[in-house]
């Protein structure tokens, strides 16, 4: 007996709520980009076609979660669905924010934008990119915030790497925020941003186990480069 077919406006639903992005591969790595893929049926019973029992993933990750194996703990179903509220969470973040069209008029001395380059061992290099955004929250500038750390440069097999995206307005005069769930049972992870008085960036992050990568975190001081 032919099992049902799934329904066309659940099969639209989970590819447009997750915009073809593998949330195994945001949970993982922080991989934005679009995939090609399957939709996953969670429970891995193919005729539950509910719309939460459905999640995107890329062909290596769908095939990684269809198959068994008696050699290493594959992915779990509570795993999955915490991984897809993650990429759905981060999405509606960035899918909130408004789009500007034309040519956008910022300040022309900003003090807080340009590329900020961590200071200490080339081991463990990290930047930061904060760019300026035309409208404000409650009189507070915005910016976004765009980041890339490695860990581990001379490792035979290459770095660990870790990259860092967020939206936020200026707390306190001199700081931005970005706070998200956290990989340990520790509770949420915070990476808080602060400009010095000379003229520094000062990132400290309350959860450094592991949210970036393995090894990776932007924790530091920063120079502003350009």
């Amino acid at each position: 007996m032919a099992r049902p077919r799934m329904p066309t406006e659940n099969e639209t639903l989970a590819l447009v709520e997750s915009r073809r992005r593998c949330c195994i591969c945001f949970a993982l790595d922080r991989d934005t980009e679009i995939k090609s893929g399957q939709i996953a049926h969670l429970d891995r019973n193919n005729s539950n076609h509910s719309p939460a029992n459905l999640a995107f993933l890329c062909l290596d990750h769908h095939d990684e979660y269809d198959t068994t194996t008696s050699q290493r703990k594959g992915f779990k179903i509570q795993e999955v669905k915490e991984y897809k509220k993650e990429l759905l969470d981060w999405l509606g973040s960035a899918l909130s924010q408004k789009v500007h069209f034309g040519v956008l008029s910022l300040p022309d001395a900003d003090p807080y934008a340009g590329q900020w380059v961590r200071l200490g061992s080339n081991e463990s290099p990290a930047e930061l990119r904060i760019i300026p955004l035309p409208d404000t929250v409650d009189g507070q500038p915005r910016y976004f915030v765009t980041g890339m750390a490695y860990q581990g440069m001379s490792r035979e097999y290459g770095p660990n790497m870790g990259t860092l995206d967020f939206f936020s307005e200026i707390i306190d005069g001199a700081s931005l925020f970005y706070s998200r769930p956290s990989l340990s049972i520790q509770g949420p992870a915070t990476t808080e941003l602060t400009f010095t008085d000379d003229g520094h960036l000062k990132v400290w992050e309350e959860d450094t186990g592991g949210q970036y990568g393995m090894g990776v975190t932007f924790d530091g001081l920063y120079q502003r480069v350009t």
